[in-house]
């Protein structure tokens, strides 16, 4: 009789455990899929679109603002252009990569050739921003920089703080 008692209580024991053991992962899955909702719904704005509204803030007169959108047209024309040259860059990549004996030598001349596209890009982007920048006075420079050096996404950044000291 002891032994049938020993093992009820065993299996008592086991049958808690794992009960607390699905507790746990479902409460661990839930607080991930929650982290997974947020960062969807909380993500910061695109590079790009941050730049359009740096332009509303600084005042800017009329040559200035012709300046601004040039920059955001070399922008928004430069990197879908590159966008749609590296494409099929990139997939060419991808099945030379799946090939049973994929031939470095190609593997290394189109990421050469994707990574030159992007060089491209930030060289014409560079020199758009240099032409804007010139246009803007001291005051509206600094105001710039400070506003692209700031985190994009200043509700995450507070909520780091709140949690890492």
């Amino acid at each position: 009789m002891t032994t049938l008692a020993d093992s009820g209580q065993k299996a008592g024991r086991g049958g808690r455990l794992l009960r607390i053991a699905l507790a746990l992962s479902l409460t661990l899955n839930v607080c991930f899929l929650a982290g997974l909702a947020w960062m969807h719904f909380h993500r910061p704005p695109p590079p790009f679109v941050r730049m359009q509204h740096f332009g509303d803030s600084l005042n800017l007169n009329g040559d200035q603002r012709q300046a601004y959108e040039q920059f955001l047209r070399t922008l928004r024309q430069r990197g879908r252009s590159v966008r749609d040259s590296n494409q099929p860059l990139i997939q060419d990549l991808w099945s030379e990569i799946a090939k049973p004996t994929p031939d470095t030598s190609a593997i290394a001349k189109l990421a050469d050739q994707i990574n030159s596209n992007r060089t491209a890009l930030q060289r014409e982007a560079s020199t758009a921003l240099d032409a804007f920048i010139k246009s803007l006075t001291p005051e509206q420079r600094a105001q710039f920089a400070a506003k692209a050096k700031a985190p994009p996404d200043e509700p995450a950044r507070r909520l780091f703080q709140m949690v890492v000291p």
